[in-house]
């Protein structure tokens, strides 16, 4: 294997590797269902219960003026806004990610969850690690809600 090729195969690599962190707007609940045949993990009772999941496939209110109780995302990056903690210009797996549906940021469960197979873990990942940011402290919630 030549120089140039090697070099190519290690820039390839790289770029896999920085995709597989950014979060895929999919929806979980292709799988994750009664009755499904993927033998996933029924997440039904998730989806049901908004008093103790935030609901998904809701829209995301945009700009100061329209919103005033809701902090706006610092980052763009293809079709997703996302809260740029670290200021890298990259959608991270520990940042809350909206996903453009649409033509409007929308809340899905991979907004504030990490679905699996997203890697690498940060070194202050929460206990949960589906979770993108840690509900002590309602740190998650406050990610969004300024109230």
């Amino acid at each position: 294997m030549t120089r140039l090729q090697i070099l190519l195969l290690a820039s390839m690599s790289l770029e896999l590797l920085a995709a597989s962190s950014h979060a895929k707007d999919v929806d979980c609940r292709s799988c994750h269902v009664t009755g499904s045949t993927s033998g996933a993990t029924d997440f039904s009772a998730v989806y049901t219960h908004v008093g103790t999941h935030h609901p998904v496939d809701i829209g995301y209110p945009l700009g100061l003026n329209v919103a005033p109780n809701f902090h706006q995302p610092n980052g763009q990056s293809a079709d997703t806004l996302f809260f740029d903690s670290n200021n890298n210009g990259q959608p991270d797996s520990d940042e809350i990610q909206l996903f453009t549906r649409s033509g409007k940021a929308t809340i899905t469960c991979s907004s504030c969850h990490r679905e699996h197979g997203a890697a690498p873990l940060p070194a202050k990942a929460p206990r949960d690690t589906y979770l993108r940011v840690t509900v002590t402290g309602s740190k998650l919630c406050s990610t969004c809600h300024n109230q």
